[in-house]
């Protein structure tokens, strides 16, 4: 977790408590009920890191949704009234930008809010495709290529297949699959690396350019894994910029 920024949202905590308040939102759970629930989640009080974080992200959450209560406005004005909000910036080369940021959003929250928005209930991608299954994708220029499945990522967004591209390509199927030995090319650049993940963004629209073959290989539970603790080097696109993804990464088109 980080902060990479002076705004409020540009911090990983802030960015992940307003997804979480919109999620619950979304999900029909009433605005004070939500508020509780995060709360006894991210138990903020008495944390001096946390607690300018907390209020201040979820005090712009809820009024740009409509729905701000005036417990969370009374917090976000404390942290920024005691000097709470201003600390890890005080004396730095950003002091004075992290002041008009604390500003902005003390002018916003004691502004008249919008009428409460309504949240959508979020989609969670999904995917059923097994650890070692081959699966088929046709390209623009016809021909197909074969992914094999490694495994799946698991978000807040849903679960994501994290693949690797076999060494093969031809104008049709591979009906009968192809061998466990088959090899596996190399992303091309980004360093190298094997494993990408492709989010579910314009899968729709691929229609029979995808194809499970139902031939599965057998893989060491330690192939291609990530240990505990390393830095992932999964790539990651979407179906909507694979073409674009294969032939930057692997020079196929």
């Amino acid at each position: 977790m980080g902060t990479w920024g002076t705004g409020i949202l540009s911090d990983d905590n802030a960015s992940d408590l307003r997804e979480e308040y919109r999620d619950l939102i979304g999900d029909g759970v009433p605005g004070p009920e939500a508020t509780d629930r995060l709360i006894a989640q991210w138990s903020p009080r008495g944390d001096p890191d946390l607690e300018p974080v907390f209020w201040l992200a979820l005090a712009l959450t809820q009024w740009s949704c409509g729905r701000l209560e005036q417990r969370v406005k009374d917090e976000a004005l404390r942290v920024i009234a005691d000097g709470t909000a201003i600390r890890p910036w005080a004396g730095g080369p950003d002091e004075r930008k992290r002041r008009a940021v604390l500003e902005a959003a003390k002018q916003k929250i004691e502004s008249p809010q919008p009428a409460p928005s309504k949240i959508k209930k979020r989609v969670l991608a999904t995917c059923d495709w097994e650890r070692g299954e081959l699966i088929a994708y046709r390209m623009l220029n016809g021909d197909y290529v074969v992914l094999r499945m490694l495994d799946r990522h698991v978000d807040r967004g849903g679960a994501y297949p994290e693949c690797e591209l076999l060494d093969w390509r031809g104008p049709g199927l591979p009906l009968d699959g192809l061998p466990d030995t088959t090899p596996v090319r190399d992303l091309r650049k980004y360093g190298g690396g094997k494993r990408f993940m492709v989010l579910s963004i314009g899968k729709r629209f691929l229609k029979d350019r995808l194809k499970r073959l139902n031939v599965k290989h057998q893989l060491a539970d330690n192939y291609s894994r990530v240990p505990r603790g390393n830095t992932n080097p999964t790539r990651v696109t979407s179906w909507k910029e694979f073409d674009k993804f294969l032939g930057n990464s692997f020079e196929l088109a």
